[in-house]
């Protein structure tokens, strides 16, 4: 629905890479090298063209001796005097250069959530202020720190950034560094000239400190652009050299042979080795006022102008009278600026709301609405403009007033000069620079900024942006369009959305109109109100502390209850309907027992992740004493979700009752339809070659069948391990039709024997999911026995409700803990196979016509305890000949053991050409799921599941077995978990203190209460019984820890409370 704009950039903000060990010269003294860093890995994938999104880490520490200056080889040749003053300027600059790692928390703006590191450079030692990009100072909400040459770490906080050109500020706390003499940077921005020597110092590519030298080509360059969902500067010159910077240069100051910074490096060609510079005019005036503790006004007339040549300016319709008055008064000057674009409703725009209606000629001038694309700017305020340092110098000092613009206006009479004016009442650029957001449901909202407004040329005030829409919209983490009505009630503003969210309970089904962005037309979405998987909180910058307060919304409203029962209105008058035919009405019985589901998980758990769709086609096996759904585990696959059902048109929340190898959902009994019935069932088994009919139900209700035929019966398509490891459907008999229609789920049918017969339903046809070779996710559909394998669940499940017998999601069994593969009996034939069994698998394989295939034991479910003897208990390649007693042909007959009351079982197998007899004890079946989730840092955690162990390496003594364990089933971008805490991998020690169960975990969050900014360290095992040690740094205001445990009494069965992070939390 909504769909991102297209758009192939050239040029790119300079972000970091994975660094590589740099060459190193110019000695400096030794200090002390810091143990290495951890390993990490991007928190995102990084564009291929623009790499707007910096999301990487610092690089290892580079030598013991820290001559950690790179001089790349385009340096030019320099003569003996040149390079001794070069080397002194570059020993002493570099005291003063900062490597910057930040985090930011939250996506906002035109910024995303993530890691990355970057450059920054002291500018006021005094202050303790440092310079670096806007796009590192970032809008959103961060956590940083600056790294000095002598590896000191020093806490910073931002403290401007401009809207519009790409510098912001730092600030640090002098006192609090020990160890380093600071140098302080001058700014000179008139020191540039075209042939001036520069070097650029930074973190460039990565490294800790890198030297790139080069010769500014041009200072007149248009600004660059990075991309409509991009941050862009624009209203600017920019400078051009051939220095080729890349990623983490971001901030880097471009010095000359004195040592002062002439330009920060800010991007970068894609096509070439050009590298581009933002001119330090309007930064000399911001830095000022903030060491005078001023505010930096800034003032915008929502219009973008662009220099032009005297010969396009020509080719816009200027006359040569225009043009050499224009050289005669600025000899030096090349154009003049032109305006190309006015955003609408803006101060300049024809269609703002206060703009004269028509164009006035008084005392010989002509006065217009507005500015149009092609105006040429000649005067503001009486005084000749050329560039844009002299424009802004009078709109930034003029933040409320009016202003007089001379233009000119080709094919329109300017009067006795020639010249039009517009008179126009200068905007405060920050009062449409966002500050604050809206966190609801995983999702992030706030005003639509100046920047989107300019990229997408939407007109400011008309909707709320998503920056992210995490799990509130169900759509992933889309973020291009605006949300202009929630529940019939307008948004235009972030105030009029968080009025109306404040008024809808938790749950509550909602119509969302929204936008895409460049776009007029708008498109409704279904929400649901989510208050119940994520804290609802509104977050404020303080620009002055650095950092953001955070306001939780107050509970959710309680929804009143309809009567139930009652219609709406007045009941409609009885049609005729021509009858249906036997077929037809059979069709409709079986179609009214056919469920549509969508699930979405909040978080990454148990081995699935929240940004995957999941959907699919149920079936209604009962509806008293409650309603019951079967599913297949791709459409269900855990219990904590939010779940959707569609059953005859009506639409309704359903909840998890039972998970294992399908999921069984009920719902309240009084939404169910009045037509929906259960479908008979038919008590004889298929066979092959029997004929079927498959039913199935596509996403919008349609009905699909298929006249078809079983090909086979058996284990044919076994699943394979997954990465992150998940449950997968195993030791479970699949049924394979000949051809099947085009749908995820449905029934399979004995086909009638007449049109006029009833049909009866043998199986269930569902989905299956798995990943190939490569990792990729795979699926595809099978149908199993509904009588042997649903159906005892069903009943039990009844028994208990009748009995008022709590209900287990996940009941305690037990297995022998091992997934069998099935072989041809041919295979097995030449395998020591005796005549007798041979005969048996034959005649067992006649009963239903398929292929004698014996069990094979395929891989073990979880390791051997130590100490255990291999010899006497299954071992893979096993061929499964007897257990109990009883012949063992068909993975089904498995059901028959009754494996959950028997500690131990005799097993015949065939291994080693000989049939050998074991006595095989069974296991508890490990859960594969939990009632407990927590965010810790960031982290996800959970208790071990099934699907996890699977993979354990046998090697891997660490990774726990006798306890539930922690184990990390995601991670949050922005986190302070975020390439620390590994996904995949179990939490063995907090801070010294061993866990082995999410309450441990819990424990230690209250008994330690960590404080903010203290690193925590964390000791975590893989899969492979590698262990790492790794710290993390504590971020309560943004990261507190959360718990959500099952909750029966509530309507989605879960509740959510917190552990930690009180005091950052004030009042709405």
């Amino acid at each position: 629905m909504v769909t991102a704009a297209s758009f192939t950039p050239t040029e790119e903000l300079d972000s970091p890479t994975k660094p590589e060990k740099p060459a190193l010269s110019i000695p400096l003294p030794e200090v002390d090298e810091p143990p290495p860093a951890s390993p990490v890995v991007p928190a995102s994938p990084v564009d291929p063209v623009v790499n707007k999104n910096v999301v990487s880490i610092t690089a290892p520490p580079l030598s013991r001796s820290l001559s950690v200056i790179s001089v790349a080889s385009s340096v030019g040749v320099s003569s003996p005097s040149d390079k001794e003053t070069w080397d002194r300027t570059l020993s002493r600059a570099i005291n003063g250069i900062v490597s910057i790692k930040a985090t930011t928390t939250r996506p906002f703006d035109t910024e995303s959530a993530g890691d990355y590191t970057a450059t920054g450079f002291v500018i006021s030692k005094e202050h303790g202020l440092i310079l670096s990009n806007r796009h590192v100072v970032n809008p959103a909400p961060i956590t940083c720190v600056a790294v000095f040459v002598n590896y000191e770490e020093i806490p910073i906080w931002p403290v401007y950034r401009d809207p519009i050109h790409d510098f912001g500020i730092f600030r640090y706390d002098p006192e609090k560094l020990k160890h380093i003499k600071v140098e302080e940077i001058e700014l000179h921005p008139d020191a540039a000239h075209v042939g001036e020597d520069i070097r650029v110092v930074g973190n460039d590519a990565g490294e800790k400190l890198s030297i790139l030298g080069s010769t500014l080509a041009r200072l007149d360059r248009h600004a660059p652009s990075y991309g409509v969902d991009s941050y862009n500067d624009f209203n600017t010159f920019y400078m051009q050299a051939a220095s080729g910077t890349s990623g983490g240069s971001s901030g880097s100051p471009v010095l000359n042979i004195q040592g002062h910074a002439v330009a920060l490096n800010a991007g970068g060609s894609n096509s070439s080795q050009s590298s581009f510079y933002l001119p330090l005019h309007r930064v000399v005036r911001a830095v000022e006022k903030i060491k005078k503790n001023e505010t930096v006004s800034r003032g915008t007339l929502q219009t973008e102008f662009l220099h032009k040549s005297y010969d396009e300016l020509r080719r816009l319709g200027m006359g040569e009278t225009l043009e050499e008055e224009c050289r005669d008064r600025f000899p030096a000057a090349t154009g003049l600026l032109s305006v190309i674009r006015v955003l609408r409703g803006g101060p300049a725009s024809a269609s703002r709301k206060d703009a004269p209606t028509e164009t006035t000629t008084v005392d010989g001038v002509t006065r217009v609405p507005g500015l149009e694309p092609g105006d040429i700017l000649f005067a503001c305020n009486g005084k000749h403009i050329t560039n844009f340092v002299d424009l802004w110098e009078i709109i930034d000092e003029s933040v409320g007033m009016d202003i007089t613009l001379e233009i000119f206006r080709a094919g329109k009479n300017g009067g006795a000069s020639g010249m039009l004016h517009v008179v126009s009442k200068v905007q405060d650029l920050h009062s449409i620079t966002p500050s604050r957001f809206l966190e609801l449901g995983g999702a992030t909202f706030h005003d639509m900024s100046y920047q989107i407004g300019r990229n997408h040329n939407c007109e400011l005030g008309t909707g709320v942006f998503c920056a992210a829409s995490g799990f509130l919209l169900w759509s992933s983490w889309s973020r291009d369009f605006l949300v202009t009505a929630v529940d019939g009630k307008p948004t235009k503003t972030l105030d009029q959305f968080i009025d109306v969210i404040r008024s809808l309970p938790d749950h509550k089904r909602v119509p969302v109109m929204t936008r895409p962005l460049g776009k007029s037309d708008e498109h409704i979405m279904m929400v649901d109100i989510d208050r119940h998987f994520f804290l609802a909180a509104l977050f404020e910058r303080d620009d002055v502390s650095g950092s953001w307060t955070r306001r939780e919304l107050e509970a959710a409203p309680v929804e009143e209850k309809k009567d139930d029962g009652k219609a709406d209105g007045p009941a409609s008058e009885a049609e005729e309907e021509e009858e249906d035919d036997a077929e037809t009405i059979a069709l409709d019985k079986i179609k009214s027992a056919l469920v549509n589901v969508v699930c979405r998980l909040p978080y990454s758990v148990y081995g699935n992740t929240s940004a995957s769709n999941y959907s699919g086609v149920g079936l209604i096996v009962a509806v008293d004493p409650i309603p019951l759904v079967v599913f297949d585990r791709t459409a269900v696959p855990t219990e904590m979700l939010d779940i959707r059902l569609t059953v005859s048109n009506k639409s309704f929340p359903g909840r998890v009752v039972y998970l294992g190898s399908f999921a069984l959902v009920t719902f309240d009994r009084k939404l169910l339809p009045e037509d929906v019935t259960v479908p008979t069932w038919d008590e004889t088994p298929l066979k092959v070659r029997d004929e079927v009919r498959v039913i199935g139900l596509t996403s919008d209700q349609l009905l699909v069948t298929k006249d078809s035929t079983i090909c086979s019966i058996g284990m044919n398509f076994n699943t394979k391990q997954c990465n992150p490891p998940r449950h997968r459907l195993i030791n479970v008999e699949n049924i394979n039709v000949l051809e099947a229609p085009s749908c995820w789920g449905g029934v399979i049918a004995r086909k009638p024997a007449t049109p006029s017969s009833p049909l009866s339903v043998s199986g269930f046809y569902m989905a299956v999911s798995s990943q190939n070779r490569n990792g990729d996710d795979v699926c595809w559909t099978q149908g199993v026995d509904i009588q042997r394998y649903i159906m005892p669940v069903v009943k039990k499940i009844q028994e208990n409700t009748e009995n008022s017998t709590p209900l287990l999601v996940e009941p305690p069994t037990r297995d022998l803990g091992i997934e069998f593969a099935d072989m041809p009996l041919s295979t097995v034939s030449t395998m020591g196979l005796s005549e007798r069994r041979f005969k048996g698998f034959v005649k067992a394989a006649k009963k239903f016509r398929g292929n004698p295939r014996p069990l094979v034991v395929e891989t073990r479910l979880r390791p051997l305890p130590t100490g255990s003897d291999e010899e006497t208990t299954l071992k893979i390649a096993d061929i499964v000949l007897e257990i109990e007693g009883k012949p063992i042909y068909r993975v089904s007959e498995l059901t028959d053991l009754h494996l959950d009351n028997k500690e131990t079982v005799e097993v015949i197998v065939l291994r080693g050409r000989q049939e050998v007899k074991l006595t095989v004890p069974t296991v508890p079946s490990w859960p594969t799921s939990g009632r407990t989730i927590v965010q810790f840092f960031g982290a996800i955690l959970h208790s071990t599941h099934s699907a996890a162990l699977e993979q354990v390496s046998p090697t891997a003594t660490l990774v726990p077995l006798d306890s539930p364990g922690v184990y990390v089933g995601g991670v949050s971008y922005g986190s302070p978990a975020l390439d620390n805490i590994r996904p995949t991998h179990w939490l063995l020690e907090v801070d010294g203190t061993a866990v082995s169960s999410i309450d441990d975990v819990l424990a230690l969050v209250k008994e330690k209460r960590w404080k903010q900014g203290d690193y925590v360290r964390v000791k975590q095992v893989s899969r492979k019984g590698i262990t790492s040690l790794v710290s993390v740094k504590v971020d309560e205001r943004f990261w507190p820890t959360l718990c959500w445990t099952k909750d029966a009494e509530n309507q989605a069965g879960w509740k959510q409370q917190r552990w930690s992070g009180e005091e950052f939390v004030k009042p709405f």
